[in-house]
């Protein structure tokens, strides 16, 4: 791709000098996924399973493939929004066909990370807010740009919440949403009082440009109160223990301007006429209008989320949970592809995704019909997605959590997809040097191929770009996961060191900063790179940086202490027979490797011995956090 000693220039702006030497690091970097791991399944890695890296604080999940098909490998990426009691910094996450880490950014509580093409640009879509409103949300629709700026946000209209269960972009470029909000009604109907108070299942189109009101629905206005499959339970009579009499969970507009919509406590779909908001039709529920040709197969899904038209109007997917938990029957979640004839009003099956590994999912879920032509499904409450052939064929089943904790709030994505995606941040990459291995890693960059080690002989500031005779070469290797490691060669002398990462035609992307590096430390180098190239508050992103390591030691200096003796009898054979510096791991090679592990687990607290050095390793625990009530989404 390029000479040595002849790679071309990049000028980047101005980076404030300063890096962070410190003496311990996280090992369990880049292991890749799991295997039909037994370990995994049963919690023995933890309620959420996760892998920490070198050269950033950032963590990525670790994934378990129960089931395993290279037809899966598409190039796209998967979207996850981990939450729960075990996550404790909620966010949205990209994972690559490999099953590391691409992106990932501590929003706080975040829902339905998406990929939709807007104005001829793809933007990463999804929900942040107060996700603790009984099941319900107010909050705010994020659009991020290919560099993970934030190009738009979406709020509610006419000062209405912005609820987490839908954010859709329609064939006409304007987003659809739902709304709770709490208002009064006359619930004698439903054995209530004449004055009670009502959450109100309400979605609202807007603008995306200028959050303009475009249409507004309401289900009080078209729904009796007795079409609910969920009882009042005690609420509605007070306006600070409203009922959810309907639980809207998707909407989706057609070419002809009307709506679908997906009411989970009356388990139906609602076509509405988008003029007059008027009901055209209804599928399942009480008052189903459609003929079912697969003898009650098309119609009676019940608590189902997520219905999409799909065949320019003449079929619909839908995640069927059949399932609620308390007081209801639980029952195994299903995908469901329908066809639809509004002219003879029949509805038949046309593919059931059943997962030979029964889930019952009691709340969210999702299902994407793939550019490749398989069909994803993500089971929401429960820690795990699974890619089908279009014909129901199971080709890959994977779990992000164990599956002996689904259920328990542990840990949970509202939905899933998959898409392509590129991403070109306007960060630097992250560096750290340790002896003779130096760990990068970019996040969220996609496009990068090779990365490139120089040398020079000159004490060069962190920034400094230029490519004179001071600058060599040292050495290229191709980018593996969300951090690579790189052998430094044994024969080097230069003592300023960065990297640049190169894409598949040589193209330099960006580096990282220089470092001055020296063999013989027992302390690892950290280079800024987590914040924009021009920010003016990098030194202060690092200085944080070292602040939590050093931090760290301190609150857990009681903890080895008291776990040293059984740490060095445990594990003194193991220690004996590492290298000093970083130890690269192992890819997915289709099985399980117990020694890829880290050397001992003592609840929270993860100890190993590096080297001379003592390493640290800390799986965060959940906050304790109260979820929502049992109908969450």
């Amino acid at each position: 791709m390029y000479p040595p000693n002849m790679l071309p220039s990049r000028r980047s702006t101005h980076y404030p000098w300063f890096a962070v030497a410190t003496a311990f690091t996280f090992v369990q970097a880049d292991r890749g996924p799991y295997f039909q791991s037994s370990r995994f399944e049963h919690g023995d890695l933890g309620q959420w399973p996760t892998e920490s890296y070198r050269s950033t604080g950032l963590m990525g999940p670790m994934l378990n493939y129960v089931e395993f098909n290279p037809q899966c490998k598409d190039g796209q990426y998967t979207l996850i929004a981990p939450r729960g009691m075990a996550v404790p910094h909620s966010g949205p996450m990209i994972i690559d066909q490999d099953g590391h880490l691409v992106w990932t950014k501590h929003y706080g509580q975040t829902y339905n990370v998406n990929v939709y093409s807007y104005k001829g640009h793809d933007y990463l879509t999804f929900w942040v807010g107060n996700d603790g409103i009984v099941g319900h949300g107010d909050g705010t629709y994020y659009m991020l740009d290919s560099a993970y700026e934030e190009a738009y946000t979406v709020r509610g209209a006419n000062g209405l919440p912005a609820d987490l269960h839908e954010f859709h972009i329609t064939g006409d470029e304007t987003a659809l949403f739902t709304v709770y909000d709490v208002v009064p009604a006359d619930l004698r109907s439903a054995g209530g009082p004449e004055k009670g108070w009502i959450w109100d299942g309400t979605f609202q189109e807007v603008d995306i440009e200028t959050g303009q009101l475009l249409f507004q629905w309401r289900a009080s206005e078209h729904f009796n109160f007795t079409d609910s499959y969920r009882g009042r339970e005690g609420n509605g009579d007070a306006e600070d223990r409203p009922w959810d009499f309907f639980h809207i969970n998707s909407v989706d507009k057609d070419a002809k301007g009307n709506f679908l919509v997906s009411s989970r406590y009356m388990s139906c779909l609602t076509y509405i006429d988008g003029r007059t908001g008027d009901i055209i039709w209804r599928l399942g529920g009480k008052h189903n209008d459609f003929q079912d040709l697969s003898a009650g197969a098309a119609t009676n899904f019940t608590w189902q989320h997520h219905a999409r038209f799909r065949d320019n109007g003449t079929a619909i997917t839908l995640f069927d949970n059949a399932s609620r938990g308390e007081g209801a029957p639980r029952l195994t979640s299903r995908g469901l592809y329908l066809d639809i004839d509004t002219q003879q009003m029949t509805a038949k099956v046309r593919h059931e995704y059943w997962n030979p590994h029964p889930i019952s999912s009691e709340s969210q879920g999702s299902v994407q019909l793939l550019d490749s032509g398989n069909v994803l499904l993500g089971y929401g409450s429960n820690a795990a997605w699974t890619e089908y052939s279009i014909a129901g064929a199971v080709l890959c089943h994977v779990h992000f959590g164990p599956e002996s904790a689904f259920g328990a709030a542990n840990i949970l994505s509202y939905r899933v997809f998959k898409h392509a995606w590129t991403g070109r941040p306007r960060t630097n990459p992250d560096l750290a040097l340790y002896r003779y291995e130096a760990a990068v890693s970019w996040n969220g960059a996609t496009e990068v191929a090779t990365w490139v080690l120089q040398g020079s002989d000159t004490q060069l500031d962190l920034d400094d770009d230029d490519d004179d005779d001071s600058t060599t070469f040292l050495t290229a290797v191709p980018k593996s996961g969300f951090e690579t490691i790189i052998p430094i060669p044994a024969q080097t002398t230069q003592r300023s060191l960065r990297v640049r990462g190169l894409n598949a035609t040589g193209q330099i992307l960006g580096a990282t900063v220089w470092l001055h590096w020296d063999p013989a430390s027992e302390e690892v180098l950290l280079g800024p790179g987590d914040r924009d190239s021009d920010s003016d508050d990098a030194t202060s992103s690092a200085a944080v940086r070292a602040f939590m390591f050093f931090a760290a030691v301190v609150f857990f200096a009681v903890v080895l202490a008291m776990c040293a003796w059984s740490v060095r009898r445990r594990f003194a054979a193991r220690a004996a027979d590492r290298e000093p510096g970083f130890h690269k791991v192992d890819d997915f090679a289709g099985a399980e490797h117990e020694h890829d592990l880290s050397d001992g687990e003592f609840g929270d607290v993860e100890l190993s011995l590096l080297g001379a050095g003592r390493v640290l390793s800390h799986s965060h625990s959940a906050s304790g956090r109260e979820l929502f009530d049992d109908d969450d989404e």
